[in-house]
Formats: C-alpha cells, sequence, structure tokens
C-alpha cells in the first residue's frame, strides 16, 4: 500500500452493479508528471465499440472497384453493386457497405456515418492478446505497462463538476481500454444496482454499512488512530475509492428510477441492449464522457459465409453491428444529443485478402473504422462529402503488405488522436498516446 493509487481495487457485488471503481480525487502534479488537466469539452460523449477477434473489414467496407478483390475472394466475395441480390451497398462507387448493414445506409446518406480503411500501424504481431492490448493501450511495444488510453484522457482532464460517471463499461469487466489511475465503472445493466446483502436485511444495509465501515461521509472515527503512516493511507483510499463507488451508484440509481423510453425500437440484440442503455445514460446528463461495449465473435477462421447466402455467422455479425448502431444515433438524434456524440468502433487487426482453404479468412494487417454521430457531419465539408476516408493501397498482388495482406496507410493512433483532442476537447494528447507523432484524418469536427 506504500504507493495505493497506482493500484487497482475491485469491489464485487451481486451481478450487475460496480465491477470497478478506480480513484482520482485531485491527484497532483506529480503522479500526472506535471501535466495540467485540460478542462474538456461540455456535453461531448464518446462511444467505442470493441469487435473482438478481428473483424474483416475487406467485407465489412468491400473494395468492389478493386478488381483483384474478387481474385482473392472466389468464395466469399461480395457481389457489385449491380448484382441481383446480396450486393455490396453503393457508398462512392469504389467501396460498398456489407448487403447485411443495410441500416447505415441512410446515416451514410446524412453525413452521420462514415467508414476509414486501410487503418492499422506498422508492428502488428496478428496475436489476439497482444493486439487487443495495443489497441485499447494506444502503447506499442510494452502494453504490459500500460494504462487504457480512455483512462489516460480521463486522468489529464477534468470533467463536469460533480460527475462520478465520468466512464462506463457495459459489460462483465472492465476492458484493458479503462484501466488506470481514473475512476471507472463496470455494470452488466442497468436494471438492479443493488448490493448484495443478508436475507432480510433491508436494502440498502449494505450501502449504509459501508459509509459506517469507510467513513463515507465524513466520519472516520470509527477506525480509530491509525497504527503508522502506511495504514492510514491505506484507510484513506478505501474510503475515497468507496465513496467513489456510492456516488457512482447513487447517480445510475437515479438514472433508472423512472420508466424509459426510448426514441426508436432498438432490435433485439445484446449489442443493441448495451447501447440502449449508453443511450440513457446520456440523456440522463450525468456528465458521461466515454462509455465502452463489446461485440464478439468476428475470428473467422473458417465457414465466415458466402454473402451470395446471408453471409452466414458474419453476415449476422455485421447485421447485429449495423442495426444496433442506426437505432442508437436515431435514438440519440431524437433526443437531441446525437451532435454531441461519437461512436467508434474498433478491433484487433484486419484479415488476409486472400479467402483460406476453410472458407475464412486469417489473422492480417489494416482494416476499417466505422465513426457516426454529429463530429462525423460537421466535418462532411472538410473532407469534401467523401463516405470513405483512405489512401488506399489496393489489393494487386505488388500491393499487398508481405504479399498476403491490405497494407496500412493510416495509423490507428491518428484516428484515436483526432478523437480525443477534437471531439473531448482534450489538449494533452502526447500524454494520452505517448511515443507518436500526429497526422490529421479529417474525420470529425
Amino acid at each position: 500500500m506504500m504507493n495505493p493509487i497506482n493500484r487497482r481495487y475491485f469491489l464485487k457485488t451481486s451481478g450487475v452493479a460496480l465491477a470497478y471503481a478506480g480513484v482520482i480525487p485531485a491527484l497532483p502534479m506529480s503522479v500526472l508528471g506535471g501535466i495540467k488537466p485540460a478542462r474538456v469539452a461540455k456535453s461531448k460523449t464518446l462511444v467505442v465499440i470493441f469487435l473482438r477477434g478481428g473483424a474483416d473489414g475487406l467485407n465489412l467496407v468491400v473494395p468492389f472497384g478493386d478488381k483483384p478483390y474478387y481474385d482473392l475472394r472466389k468464395g466469399i466475395a461480395v457481389a457489385t453493386p449491380d448484382a441481383k441480390e446480396n450486393a455490396a451497398i453503393d457508398l462512392d462507387g469504389f467501396f460498398g457497405l456489407n448487403p447485411r448493414m443495410a441500416a447505415l445506409k441512410p446515416l451514410f446518406d446524412d453525413g452521420l456515418a462514415i467508414a476509414a480503411h486501410a487503418v492499422g500501424y506498422d508492428r502488428n504481431t496478428r496475436s489476439h492478446f497482444e493486439e487487443q492490448d495495443t489497441w485499447e493501450t494506444g502503447v506499442v511495444g510494452n502494453t504490459i505497462n500500460s494504462d487504457g488510453w480512455l483512462n489516460r484522457h480521463l486522468l489529464t482532464s477534468q470533467g463536469a463538476p460533480g460527475a462520478a460517471l465520468r466512464a462506463v463499461a457495459i459489460g462483465d469487466s472492465l476492458p484493458r481500454i479503462m484501466h488506470g489511475k481514473a475512476s471507472a465503472f463496470a455494470i452488466r445493466g442497468l436494471e438492479d444496482l443493488s448490493m448484495p446483502a443478508p436475507a432480510g436485511a433491508a436494502p440498502d444495509a449494505v450501502t449504509a454499512a459501508l459509509e459506517h465501515a469507510y467513513g463515507c461521509k465524513g466520519d472516520h472515527a470509527q477506525h480509530g488512530p491509525p497504527h503508522d503512516e502506511e495504514l492510514a493511507g491505506a484507510i484513506e483510499l478505501v474510503s475515497r475509492t468507496t465513496g467513489t463507488t456510492l456516488d457512482g451508484i447513487t447517480q445510475l440509481r437515479g438514472v433508472t428510477s423512472g420508466e424509459y423510453k426510448p426514441g426508436v425500437e432498438y432490435p433485439k440484440s445484446d449489442l443493441a441492449k448495451k447501447l440502449m442503455q449508453v443511450a440513457r445514460l446520456i440523456k440522463a446528463d450525468v456528465g458521461l464522457e466515454v462509455a465502452e461495449v463489446d461485440l464478439g465473435g468476428w475470428d473467422t477462421h473458417q465457414n465466415q459465409g458466402n454473402p451470395a447466402q446471408g453471409g452466414g455467422a458474419f453476415g449476422n455479425l455485421a447485421q447485429t453491428l449495423a442495426d444496433s448502431l442506426a437505432a442508437f444515433t436515431r435514438d440519440l438524434e431524437s433526443a437531441g444529443k446525437a451532435d454531441d456524440t461519437l461512436v467508434v468502433t474498433m478491433t484487433d487487426f484486419g484479415r488476409t485478402a486472400a479467402e483460406n482453404g476453410t472458407g475464412g479468412t486469417d489473422h492480417g494487417w489494416a482494416n476499417c473504422m466505422f465513426l457516426a454521430g454529429g463530429p462525423v457531419k460537421r466535418a462532411a465539408a472538410l473532407r469534401e462529402e467523401k463516405k470513405v476516408v483512405t489512401r488506399w493501397p489496393g489489393l494487386a498482388p505488388e500491393q499487398l503488405h508481405q504479399k498476403r495482406d491490405l497494407l496500412h496507410t493510416t495509423d490507428f493512433r491518428d484516428v484515436i488522436g483526432e478523437v480525443v483532442s477534437t471531439h473531448l476537447g482534450n489538449a494533452n494528447i502526447k500524454a494520452v498516446l505517448p511515443g507518436h507523432e500526429f497526422k490529421g484524418v479529417g474525420l470529425i469536427a
């Protein structure tokens, strides 16, 4: 406990409340490395959807105008837009959406969605664990000792006064992208935020006990005199952690005290349910800045699915993503919140340009990212109304990375850097993403 602020503390509850809360009570400049926390843009929210497993970007945003695409993927290629059925949905005459992603086409047409293609970085290991860590930490080569880049954003910025819920992940555990010194919450759902209590005890008995035991209401007398400085530090840390936890739960309970009626009908999927809960938090104006949800199952080594027959499991995932993201965006739009909300998708890595011998694709290199929300629309004129932003490297044999993969021409950290600095308004971008020289992408404004 000699350096408690660098340790992670977990508060396990009955299954739906808090999974993690870090502490950041006015950290000293020494902890922040001399960085002055930036005052972030007001009422802005970033939502990250992580597509775990390595999504096949070439079949999500299809380069139907690049003939080698069809030479490489004779069994799993998405047909050109002029095909009679299950064809790519034309975006710009060269790229098209997967036919199962039709729900996103109106967002692209309205300027609310964009794709960045051929995104990656130059030291990809093609390992799920290492690449998820790299994309979540924003650090290349030493992810073990690195906090998540979303947490570093929180650490180097100041949120709205009194906001205990700046960062929330909807899921079973806190994702790596939110690990670090700043407070971050992981909840399984908004339906039940109670703490586990013995049979017959009052519903708030555990909350009251925690407040009493750790002096969260300012009364530390019950601890007695600390035996030494180390113990005093430990007691203070636990008190602050518990106080932050209970403040967050109080705010969450306030959000869920009444019936929620979304502005649109959401699809019946786990991802849609999670995004609907994020929308509820955004509409409640509790100071939510960053949220994260996962959609897994993208590791399609075999039987990826024939697009002409609906695309199989891959097609189902593509539709789940598109339908959920479209509903979320329209829900926020109906409440006047879409202008201040940005959604970004991330994934481990791309897939091989050519299909393999089992009707799938293997671990590859560059990929696509989707962005949706008001910040995308504000940049439409700057990017000349483009629906896909890329310096396309091509899929001909001599254009492939190591003769097998789509080459990256945009560093993913440039996309993240633009998101953090332009949308969230954090000028401390070199502290959020250290060791990288940034180049503008022009995706958002």
